[in-house]
């Protein structure tokens, strides 16, 4: 018989990227509060930030395996 320790693992997960918002915009036919309009805008927002910050990481990480690729290569020369 396998130990416990075996059969479980520990999965840690990012929260930040598996934050998912709903959204009520109340009755069919009803006005939307000012409120809402103001917090879909600033949830709008959020999300481009982090869409620009995950495009920067992205560039930076493409940067680093070209270098190593380019290092790689002068390597095999």
């Amino acid at each position: 018989m396998l130990p416990r320790s075996l059969v479980t693992r520990s999965v840690k997960l990012n929260k930040g990227l598996l934050t998912c918002r709903f959204y009520s915009d109340g009755s069919v036919g009803s006005q939307r509060p000012m409120g809402s309009v103001n917090e879909d805008y600033y949830v709008k927002q959020h999300e481009k930030e982090l869409l620009k910050a995950l495009k920067k990481q992205l560039q930076e990480q493409r940067d680093k395996l070209d270098n190593l690729e380019n290092t790689i290569n002068k390597l095999h020369e």
